[in-house]
């Protein structure tokens, strides 16, 4: 299937071994496929930004375990909702606004107004909004680059092909191919 992509130059092309339309329409692949680098996005913003490089769960329980991760989402939920809000009123694109320093803004707004009155909360938010918009994100740019692992990040060597078993079952494979552009090459295993 080639298919175009708003706001990005050329034709894609979706090659899979899925070879079931109704386990995988093309239309359904290629529309995933973009959002993954939101997915991505969102999962870093918490791990890393949100959570500390070092985040260890403190509990010692399942229960409260998931508890802490349950914060932690509606943390992330409540920042970005805060950043939405601030870049609907402006009419800015959400992406503009940068999550590091709405994490920021928001750590030392929670702390500057911990007993609060209601009008004094409207005009905090409001204040709040206001500083998000000072300094703008440029403009997303496109990402074609090829996903490769850019330095060693842990101990175990690098996957090479003599680690590859040749009968063992793969999952299926999706790559998307610029036909425009045909020696870029993204991929990524499908769960």
């Amino acid at each position: 299937m080639e298919y175009s992509i708003a706001g990005h130059e050329g034709v894609y092309r979706l090659i899979t071994t899925i070879l079931d339309p109704d386990e995988a329409p093309a239309a359904e692949l290629a529309e995933l496929y973009a959002q993954r680098r939101e997915f991505e996005s969102t999962l870093d913003e918490i791990k890393t930004h949100l959570g500390g490089s070092h985040l260890v769960l403190r509990s010692q329980h399942p229960d409260g375990a998931e508890q802490e991760l349950y914060g932690f989402l509606l943390v992330h939920h409540a920042i970005r909702h805060l950043m939405h809000r601030a870049a609907l009123q402006a009419d800015h694109d959400p992406d503009r606004i940068s999550f590091t320093r709405s994490l920021r803004v928001v750590r030392r707004q929670v702390t500057d107004l911990a007993a609060f009155s209601s009008g004094r909360l409207a005009r905090a938010v409001k204040a709040t909004h206001a500083e998000l918009l000072e300094r703008l994100l440029p403009p997303r740019r496109r990402r074609d680059n090829p996903r490769v692992i850019k330095r060693k990040v842990a101990s175990w060597p690098l996957e090479r092909a003599a680690h590859h078993v040749a009968d063992r079952p793969r999952a299926p494979v999706i790559t998307i191919v610029n036909a425009t552009k045909p020696k870029r090459v993204k991929r990524t295993k499908s769960p």
